[in-house]
């Protein structure tokens, strides 16, 4: 790898982490084949490093973040509420294309299940939070703001139409 751009990725960490870690990332460098997914992913954890580097742990200590967000929303309660989210949404897309938009007198079954479908993802997403966000801060943070699009998408419809 070029000397320059090698320089330029190591000073993406900050000065803490290059006293310790610099000789062993610069041989790694050297003798590896970096390609584009991997300087992004050297760029991510350096932002990372610098965001949520333990300043009180020593200069010695490292971040690791083993886990990432695909593996985090594989587990189910990474997909579940995004499953619930978008299954809320079919429901009312759907009962809006038989029905229209016009909101009647009484609510009904399609309105009970899709605030069911909603409300019950609060304890799924408290459970993600509380198993996650301790273990792997970034990747836990990055599924819960997909799983928080999910619902919005999901309300969307129903803020949209006044239903």
């Amino acid at each position: 790898m070029n000397r320059t751009i090698m320089a330029w990725i190591i000073r993406l960490y900050p000065k803490s982490w290059r006293s310790r870690f610099r000789a062993e990332f610069e041989d790694l460098l050297a003798s590896e084949h970096i390609g584009a997914f991997a300087l992004l992913d050297v760029a991510r954890a350096a932002t990372v490093e610098r965001l949520f580097s333990p300043s009180g742990l020593g200069d010695d200590t490292m971040q690791t973040y083993p886990n990432s967000v695909v593996m985090l929303i594989r587990k189910p309660s990474g997909y579940l509420p995004i499953i619930m989210s978008m299954a809320a949404l079919a429901l009312v897309v759907s009962i809006v294309a038989m029905h229209g938009a016009a909101r009647g007198r009484d609510e009904g079954a399609a309105a009970h299940t899709f605030q069911l479908l909603v409300v019950a993802q609060l304890p799924i997403l408290a459970f993600f939070a509380v198993k996650w966000l301790r273990k792997d801060r970034v990747s836990a943070l990055s599924v819960m703001v997909i799983q928080a699009a999910a619902v919005g998408l999901a309300l969307l419809p129903v803020w949209a139409f006044g239903l």
